[in-house]
């Protein structure tokens, strides 16, 4: 019998805001749109991802959810694993905040007599007997997370989370960042065969803060590679109008950038014109090619280990 299939994205922040109605201009939605596997809502779900610009913080009950519809689903395909009380790894055991917040508060009943330290609760670890005992197998079910941006942060928690009951199968990374505090997604960790694409250094974009994701423990394959666009770009939204940059948007990709000289005369640059002269297509043209080339990687990769995508 052919393996069944759950098959989860998040989205990069501010997807409400710049997503296309149709979502042609998010890779991640159209991933999970394209997986000819079930129906969306039902064993496909796409979520968009955190609003809050500066902190990300409602990443964290975006996790929630998708572990939430992932448990869910795998109750319903296989209905004994509940009589086997196996559940997922909860949010405190991800999340470094809830753990310094947990911490204290033992800390400060301890003072008062009312804990001894062999109370503190500590966060439940992936180990290879957690790994050994799962109840399911990628023969099963194979659960594909894609994730762009801090959505590739939570899938990336997302598959530590589901450690108890199944291996990840495949994950998708569209240039994952760690810029929330209290999720660590540095290591990739329950995951058979990892896909990620980062934004080239060349490019600029977004310089001010790194990727995460990059450390593959017990992962029998991942493929990393990096494209000529921007953060957004990589997710399959960039801009190329500088009317449409924001204070603190992302102008890499414009083809010309405005400067004014010291008699206040203003020109008009070619943007990054060292990368131009190397690739030989001005800055939109570059960022255009690499957000395509950074999507079909992903997929390609995908397809590769039997991933019904077209």
């Amino acid at each position: 019998m052919d393996a069944k299939y759950i098959v989860v994205g998040i989205d990069g922040t501010g997807s409400r805001e710049w997503m296309y109605q149709d979502g042609s201009n998010s890779s991640t939605f159209k991933f999970i749109r394209d997986v000819h596997y079930g129906s969306m809502e039902i064993d496909r779900r796409w979520f968009h991802g955190p609003s809050n610009t500066v902190t990300g913080s409602d990443s964290v009950p975006i996790l929630q959810e998708a572990l939430d519809f992932i448990y869910q689903r795998i109750n319903m395909l296989f209905p004994a694993t509940r009589t086997r009380s196996i559940k997922p790894l909860e949010m405190f055991d991800v999340n470094s905040c809830m753990q310094s917040q947990e911490n204290q508060k033992m800390h400060a009943m301890e003072r008062r007599g009312y804990y001894q330290p062999q109370n503190l609760r500590q966060p439940v670890m992936v180990t290879q007997n957690m790994l050994a005992s799962q109840p399911l197998t990628t023969d099963d079910v194979r659960v594909v997370l894609i994730g762009h941006s801090r959505g590739g942060l939570a899938v990336t928690a997302l598959a530590r989370m589901l450690s108890p009951l199944v291996r990840v199968y495949f994950m998708g990374l569209y240039d994952s960042v760690d810029r929330q505090g209290c999720l660590d997604g540095m290591n990739v960790e329950n995951v058979k065969y990892v896909a990620h694409a980062r934004r080239h250094p060349e490019v600029r974009s977004r310089s001010y803060f790194s990727n995460t994701s990059l450390k593959y423990i017990g992962v029998d394959h991942a493929e990393e590679r990096f494209f000529y666009t921007s953060h957004g770009g990589i997710g399959g939204s960039f801009i190329t109008d500088k009317k449409e940059v924001s204070m603190f948007g992302d102008s890499s990709c414009l083809p010309t950038i405005t400067t004014r000289t010291e008699e206040g005369e203003t020109l008009e640059l070619i943007n990054n014109p060292a990368l131009v002269k190397k690739l030989g297509k001005k800055m939109d043209q570059v960022c255009t090619d690499g957000s395509t080339e950074a999507d079909q990687f992903i997929r390609t990769q995908a397809k590769k280990y039997g991933i019904p995508i077209s």
